[in-house]
Order: structure tokens, then sequence, then C-alpha cells
């Protein structure tokens, strides 16, 4: 007999359908549920005429009875054409994709309030242009001349993978709370190239609308096999469950990617990523794997067998992989132990990262994805994939939603002219359009600004905006009393005009700037350390001409410079202040704090908590601020409490005192180490 069965007869069932139980209902992902409410809020602010206002009194005043819960249980579609006409009177609405959006969520909003499901034929009649004329699709769409098209991705190719991935890594300038968060976006980049999934597959999509859920640990495969061309060499493999396809998350048989080693270019190998990761979180199931030499000397693939699986701890098996990072109370940050990482903040690293490198376009995460569906459509063509096998690639249901993911990238004038095809050149016209080198200077020295400033057009406008700050004051005595007048208004204009101007001037010379300036003296990294990894990771080398001992080395080593990279953390407000290109003379000959430092400051202007704190990098630990007061603000970041309940011990390298106050905890700094707080 089986379990389910013997615990069902254990249940009562005479008293247990007698007992009062209340139906409890999945709770909506907050970024929906924000949706479902301002669906809410339109239609009570257009039916309700208690909370109408002029713009929705012309809709509003002709509803007998004015109230909104009235109406939304005697819904008609005359009804609801009139509310999703003046939600398009009183609104912007471009898009119809967006529009339709929103009629989506009125119809989840009338569900909640009416604990049913919509009825069948209006929601037919109102996007369903197959069965009726579609009021949304059809009427709405031609009478207020809604866009159907949709935006644009900038098309990628591998060069532009490669370029992008070794300019995240070596060049840019774009401030990551931690290092993970580097590396977790250029990972997701890899893997959305790799396998053409959507951003929501991987990280937190705010598209969820009942549960929130990611790549977890428990999706992940990670086996030692035997190489099949040479069994005495052994490799790693990698499987992926994308469980959160749109429109079968979590539901049937979730396609599963497989990853192998890339050895010409370690930057692009996804393995090296998620071996990364599983380190820092002790993901390992075995006590052994500690560090990177560990996965080769520890996992062996027995004569008798072809593989070896590579285990991770049942404790982290709902951990997701991608996680944000958050700051701590005593002001720096860290990855969250349990918390995925956002789409929008993916989505927003990837604007600053493509306009730190260079791109014109800058477009969205989507375009990795793109770019993947393109060379899909060729291996269709050439008969390596068929059309069902690259839906289930793709996350499709029918065939003909793959038109809308790709362009035309064949040279279609020598299939008609008859002359030589040349794709080399076609090929150069498919990448993210870069179009400046992205090591040149983003933004104007102080010099060019003050110049900005001195120039007669802004003088004119500042004096001009000056003259009516003065008549305003002469008249009503208080700047807020003149508002809503004709001369306020003006005053307004006046205000932004030379803050506009400078913005324009500062651009334009920023481009002059951009396209004169000789760039290869200005590339610089941001750390030597990520330099010496992106120069180890982005050989671009020949792998059968190499020895698999030295592949080996040059994936361990690149591991321990990942991991290395962890303790070298700079502040984002001394990022622009350290100097990386000479070490300086305390750095050459002590680069490590111990706690041979003297015990008192020679400066008096270092940072007791920094000099205490082994995760950051070395010249900022002994960093020394200019003056003392600039000290003590940087001190008030770390949000230090007045008591310490569990004592802290003095932050200064060799000292062992024990402190529960923070005002002795300052005079202590003051009188042994000579710091003033």
């Amino acid at each position: 007999m089986s379990q389910a069965k013997k615990m069902s007869e254990d249940i009562e069932f005479s008293s247990w359908i007698r007992l009062n139980g209340e139906w409890q209902k999945c709770g909506y992902f907050s970024w929906s549920w924000s949706n479902v409410q301002l669906a809410m809020d339109n239609f009570q602010l257009a039916v309700d005429n208690d909370v109408c206002h002029e713009a929705t009194s012309i809709f509003s005043s002709n509803l007998k009875p004015p109230n909104y819960e009235y109406w939304i249980k005697n819904v008609t579609l005359r009804l609801i054409e009139g509310f999703l006409r003046w939600y398009l009177n009183t609104h912007n609405v471009k898009y119809q994709s967006g529009y339709l959006v929103f009629a989506r969520y009125f119809r989840i909003f009338w569900c909640e309030e009416m604990d049913s499901l919509f009825p069948y034929d209006l929601r037919r009649r109102m996007t369903r242009a197959c069965y009726y004329p579609s009021l949304v699709c059809t009427t709405l769409t031609d009478e207020y001349e809604l866009d159907m098209g949709a935006k644009t991705q900038p098309p990628i190719n591998i060069d532009d993978l490669l370029y992008k991935t070794y300019h995240i890594m070596a060049h840019t300038k774009v401030h990551f709370a931690t290092v993970r968060c580097r590396h977790q976006h250029s990972c997701l980049r890899k893997m959305m190239s790799s396998t053409s999934a959507r951003p929501g597959t991987l990280v937190e999509s705010p598209g969820y609308m009942r549960s929130n859920d990611f790549l977890k640990w428990k999706d992940i495969e990670l086996y030692m096999v035997k190489h099949p061309e040479n069994p005495a060499c052994q490799t790693l493999l990698m499987r992926v469950r994308h469980r959160l396809n749109k429109g079968k998350r979590n539901k049937g048989v979730a396609p599963v990617f497989t990853y192998t080693e890339r050895n010409d270019n370690l930057g692009l190998c996804v393995i090296q990523d998620i071996l990364e990761f599983a380190i820092r979180d002790g993901a390992f199931a075995s006590e052994y794997i500690q560090k990177p030499r560990d996965i080769w000397r520890y996992t062996d693939v027995p004569n008798d067998r072809l593989s070896t699986p590579i285990h991770f701890k049942e404790e982290v098996q709902e951990i997701p992989v991608f996680r944000r990072a958050v700051k701590v109370p005593e002001g720096r940050w860290i990855t969250h132990p349990t918390r995925a990482l956002t789409y929008k903040k993916a989505q927003e690293d990837e604007i600053a990262t493509s306009r730190s490198d260079g791109s014109k376009e800058l477009g969205s995460l989507y375009k990795y994805r793109k770019g993947a569906a393109a060379k899909l459509s060729i291996n269709v063509c050439e008969g390596h994939l068929d059309e069902h096998t690259r839906n289930i690639i793709m996350g499709h249901s029918r065939s003909h939603t793959f038109a809308y993911y790709v362009q035309v990238q064949d040279d279609t004038q020598s299939a008609f002219m008859g002359t030589p095809n040349r794709d080399a050149l076609i090929k150069l016209a498919t990448n993210s359009s870069l179009t400046r080198d992205a090591s040149v200077p983003q933004r104007l020295s102080d010099e060019k600004k003050e110049e900005i400033e001195q120039l007669t057009e802004l003088s004119d406008l500042k004096r001009k905006r000056d003259q009516l700050r003065r008549h305003l004051i002469a008249q009503y005595q208080r700047l807020h009393r003149a508002r809503g007048t004709a001369l306020y208004s003006e005053f307004e204009r006046a205000q932004k005009r030379p803050k506009m101007s400078s913005m324009e001037i500062s651009s334009s010379m920023s481009e002059t700037a951009s396209s004169r300036e000789t760039t290869r003296g200005n590339r610089l990294p941001s750390s030597p350390t990520r330099k010496a990894l992106a120069d180890l990771e982005f050989k671009n080398r020949d792998v059968d001409k190499i020895s698999d001992t030295e592949l080996l080395e040059d994936r361990i080593r690149s591991l321990e410079m990942r991991l290395a990279l962890y303790d070298l953390e700079v502040p984002k407000e001394l990022q622009k202040q350290i100097n990386f290109r000479e070490p300086s003379p305390e750095m050459a000959s002590c680069p490590e704090i111990s706690d041979t430092l003297p015990l008192e400051s020679k400066s008096g202007l270092e940072c007791p908590v920094c000099l205490g704190r082994p995760g950051l990098h070395p010249r900022a630990r002994r960093y020394t601020y200019a003056r003392k007061d600039t000290l003590q603000r940087h001190f008030e970041t770390h949000n230090l409490k007045q008591k310490f309940p569990k004592g802290r011990l003095c932050d200064y390298p060799g000292c062992e005192e024990l402190f529960y106050t923070l005002s002795k905890y300052k005079l202590h700094l003051h009188t042994v180490h000579k710091i003033t707080l």
C-alpha cells in the first residue's frame, strides 16, 4: 500500500468536510500586483464620481450610479470600451503591445474583485480578432493610431560578445557593488548567447504572476567526463535545466542545455564562471573541494565509467546562482545569501556597460537572445536543426513567432545580380555598431567645464534669470507667492535654459574631444589584476597546438585570480582617487597590511575601519585622506552604532582593545593611534 493511501485512511472525512475553511489565494508578485492595482485605481477614478476631476467628469458624470463597485458587477463590453477610450484620452499611450498588457491587468483586477473567471465571450471580443472585430487589437488601435511595431535590438555576433566580455573584465569604469556582480553580468550575457534564453529564465523577472523563481543550483549538473577522442584526457561538462521558459514555467519537461569547456578563450567559458560561484558559495558537496586545484585533484573518472558527477550540497539546491548585492548596516556591500538578481538591475548594468564600451545602440539584454536566434536560423537552413527543435530552444509555442526575432543578414543583392557573394562585408554590418574606441574620455575635464561656464551665451542666460528673480522678489517678497503668474512661469523657463545649454555644449565638446583623441595611451585598467586576468583568459589560441597540462594550469590560475579579486575591493568613492599606474613607495615595500604596522599613524588621516578590512585592496586600506573633515565624512559611511552590546575590537591592525561604546572607541583612536574622528 502506498504512503499516500495510508495517509488518506487516517482522515475522518465526515468531520473534515464540515470544517470551515477559507480558500487561500496565491499572492501575486509585487511588480505584477502593482500593475493590477494601477488598473483598479484608473477604473475607480474613471467611474467613481467621488474621486473624479475635470479629466474624468465626461465619463463618470453619465454613469448612474457613479459607483465603481456597481459597474464592476455589471460589466459589459460597452462599459469596457468607454473605460479604455477614457484611458487612451487621458494617458500617453503609444504602442499597442503595452496597451494589450493594460487590458490584461484590467481583466485580472476584475477576477480578483469578483472571485470568478472573466466572461469568456467578453474576453474574446476584447482581444481575439479571429472571432470578432477585436475591441483592443482592431477598433481602438486603428482609431487612436497605436504603433503596432516593436523596439529593434542591435544585432550581436560572436565578435561583439568577445569584445564586450573583454572590456567588462579589463577596462570598464562602470561601478559594480561587488566583484561577483561584474562576473555575474558577464556570465548572464554568455548564457543568453549560448542558449537564446530570455533574461527571465535566469534571473528574477518582474513578469512572474504568482511566484518568484530563478535559476537555482538544483538546475545545474556538473560532470568530469573522458574526452571522446582521447580517453586519457578528462574534461568538464555542465548541463543546465531551463525550468522558467515563457509559457511553460515549471511545467512539462524543461529543456536541458549542455556546456563544454572552452580553452581557446577562457573568458567565454560559462563553466569557468559557475566554478567560481560554486567555490565562493561553498556549494560543492565534497568536503575536499575547497580550492580550484582540488576539483581536478580529487575528481577522477574510473576506468569502467565514462563520467563522474560533481555534486552540490543539498542545502544550496534552492539558492539562486545569480544573486543581488545588498548594503549591510556597516556601509559595505555584500552578496545576498538567498535573494536573486533582478532583471531591472541587470538591465541597468547592461545599459551602463554598453555605453562604456562605445556601443552606438545600447539595446537591452534581449539583443543577446536575438543574436543567438539569427544563428539558429542559419543552422535550420543548413539542416543541422529542424524547426521543432528550434522552437524548443527558443521557447516558442508557434513557428511564426520566430519571424519577430530575426533580421536580414544575407547578401540579397548578389542573389539577384549574380555577382560573387560578399558575406564578409555583410558580416561587418551585423554587429553592435561600435562607433569609437571605448577608452577615449567619456566626460569633460574640470578645465573644459570652467571654459563652458565662461561662455558669453551662458552668462547672458544667467543674467536674465537673476534679473527675473529680483523682479519677483521686489513684487511679491517671496518666490512661492508668485507661483501661478506669467512672470513666475517665465522665471522657471529662464532657470532651465542655462542648465540645458550647458548640457548641450558639454555633449558637443565631449563628442568632438572623443573623435580627436588618440586613444592608445588612455587605455588603463581599473586594476592591474583585472588586466592580467583578462590577458590570461583572452589569448584566442589554437588549443590543438598546446599541451593539456598547460591548458589545465591556465584554467586553475584563472580561477585563482578570479577568487583573489574578491580580496581587492576598491570602494566607489576611492576608484577615481587611487592611481594604479605606478606603485607607491609604501606599497612597494609593504604590499599587505600586517600586524607590524606602527601603533601610531604617521598622517592621522587613515580610516581605522578600512585598515581592519582584509577584503579591501591594499591601496584602499591605506588610503590617506586630504583633510580631517573628509576622513570624518568617510568614517560616518560605516554607520557604526553608538553602543556595541557584544563589544567591538579595535579595527587598527595589531590592536586588540575591546570597546562597548563609540565614544570610547574614538577616544582610543585619538590617544593611542593619533587618528582624530
